[in-house]
């Protein structure tokens, strides 16, 4: 638990010498040191965006040639000029056209790190986690590039072998990883998804 605590506290006070709004920067930068998978000029898509750590992260690494869109149901402050944020909830039906009003381009990259509000009991939590990242993925025909690779946060649990099962339908590869940066007690994982096989009822 000690130990456990070091961490945390470490990458909390990184991020405040730093310069960033949360310790989960880190995790975004150590995804993509294994990963590779954020690239000049991309556009990206990041779920669960507040306070938008991950949003800094993007705004450096695409460069002003890139756009990275930030989703949360809380207002996120301002990133950057590459950055665009938006208030909407995933559960509102009309949420991709709000994205879509934004730009038509298809994204390179979809990120989440969404998560509910935690009752304390994780079969529950568990349960409605799955569940909204189920919904995000419903949209990568609608919202991502042919070839595009997504990461999305997870918990450890029973829906979470079915959930792969359908992300392996739909990418060449899937990989979990827990970055150095999650706390140790977390639970939480991410899917690294790389290549999406875009539907060919879709454009």
């Amino acid at each position: 638990m000690r130990l456990h605590e070091a961490k945390k506290d470490h990458y909390r006070k990184l991020a405040k010498e730093e310069g960033y709004r949360s310790r989960s920067a880190y995790k975004l930068m150590q995804i993509d040191q294994k990963y590779k998978i954020i690239k000049r000029g991309f556009y990206v898509l990041d779920f669960g965006a507040a306070p938008g750590g991950w949003l800094e992260v993007l705004s450096k690494r695409i460069t002003n040639k890139g756009l990275a869109i930030g989703i949360d149901i809380k207002a996120i402050e301002y990133v950057s000029e590459n950055v665009i944020t938006l208030e909407c909830d995933i559960n509102d039906s009309n949420f991709v056209k709000d994205i879509k009003h934004v730009t038509e381009d298809e994204f390179d990259l979809i990120l989440s790190d969404i998560a509910p509000n935690v009752t304390g009991m994780w079969e529950v939590d568990q349960s409605v986690q799955i569940d909204l990242t189920e919904k995000i993925i419903f949209t990568f025909d609608r919202l991502m590039k042919k070839n595009g690779n997504a990461v999305l946060k997870v918990f450890e649990g029973t829906k979470l072998s079915q959930l792969e099962k359908t992300l392996k339908n739909k990418f060449r590869q899937i990989r979990r990883f827990k970055p150095p940066a999650s706390r140790g007690a977390s639970s939480e994982m991410y899917l690294i998804c790389i290549g999406f096989h875009k539907s060919r009822l879709m454009k």
